[in-house]
């Protein structure tokens, strides 16, 4: 890719994300922004939901209803109940009116719950492959745009309580929901907090030592699991929780912008290591390389999604000291 043209999509994702911000920012003197409150929710994690299986299901409330896993990396759908066990192929329909289906404008594909034969003790798992975008429309109108190497844990009897858990990546569209005069809560479960919306819009990005908040409007409670504290934080404010406690700070608009790109169709680095930005890579395309023959480098660079791996790994190498070359799907460096 030319320099100018790396010089333009730079400034154009930093445009969309940045107005997207500020944006944001008027909409908190409306009157009326409280009938729709919009929930970012960014997750990365491991294999959250093999680990803490039993904390999930009991999270959810789960009784003794079916358990049933849409799998989009294998293309199967497996029902368990009981002793009982069947697996299907998912049947991908061609518009909205089925349950699943392609959404060929977005270039997403689609689960609209509400369209599944679902009792109210059943939980549902949805599981996301390498690559690709998928939105999961919930019966309360909300939206769940799920990344690449995601899983979505929903029960049947969502709208009585709205519990979620998640691991991987994702971003939320909560909308408002009344029972009665009172407003019914929206919650998260991950490995490290326990998040209660409460009409607001933030993003949370968790790993293997500590998991990390940041609040961009109206409020948020944040309960560690291990300590048990509750913050009650404030526009701006990040969170990072972990085993040892928990810290609170304030980050830049460079810091929003590299956490947001990945919605807007892009990956964004900011002065990040080389072994960084190839171990996040993996999370959207299939290779590998050696960790230990990695150049000592950083970058603060821009990469589009929707070009493929051999493309991205061009543009690493020509911005990079070391020659970086893909056979098949090993990464070599050659210099």
């Amino acid at each position: 890719m030319h320099e100018k043209n790396k010089e333009d999509l730079g400034l154009e994702i930093h445009d969309r994300i940045i107005k997207s911000i500020r944006k944001e920012n008027r909409k908190r003197n409306r009157k009326n922004f409280s009938m729709l409150s919009i929930l970012v929710l960014i997750l990365l994690c491991g294999s959250f939901y093999f680990s803490y299986r039993d904390e999930i299901l009991s999270f959810v409330q789960k009784n003794n209803g079916r358990e049933i896993t849409a799998d989009f990396l294998t293309g199967t759908i497996t029902e368990k109940e009981a002793s009982k066990s069947t697996t299907e192929n998912l049947q991908i329909g061609k518009d909205n009116t089925q349950a699943i289906y392609r959404d060929e404008k977005d270039n997403k594909m689609v689960l609209n719950v509400a369209k599944l034969d679902l009792a109210d003790d059943d939980v549902l798992n949805i599981k996301t492959g390498i690559g690709g975008f998928y939105r999961v429309e919930l019966p309360d109108g909300s939206i769940v745009n799920l990344n690449a190497n995601s899983n979505l844990h929903y029960t049947a009897s969502y709208l009585k309580d709205r519990k979620l858990t998640l691991s991987g990546e994702a971003y939320f569209e909560v909308k408002k929901l009344l029972a009665g005069k009172k407003r019914v809560p929206f919650e998260v479960k991950t490995n490290q907090q326990s998040i209660k919306v409460l009409g607001t819009e933030f993003n949370v990005k968790t790993s293997g030592e500590f998991d990390e908040t940041l609040l961009f409007e109206g409020k948020l409670n944040v309960k560690g699991v291990n300590s048990g504290k509750e913050n009650l934080l404030a526009p701006g404010d990040l969170i990072r929780v972990g085993s040892n406690g928990s810290v609170v700070k304030e980050l830049s608009e460079g810091e929003i912008e590299e956490l947001l790109a990945w919605k807007e169709g892009f990956l964004y680095y900011e002065n990040r290591s080389l072994a960084h930005i190839l171990s996040d890579l993996q999370k959207y395309y299939d290779f590998d390389f050696d960790r230990k023959l990695v150049p000592k480098e950083n970058f603060t660079i821009y990469l589009a999604r929707e070009n493929n791996l051999g493309e991205l790994i061009a543009m690493l190498d020509a911005s990079s000291l070391a020659g970086l070359k893909l056979n098949n799907k090993s990464l070599i460096f050659s210099k």
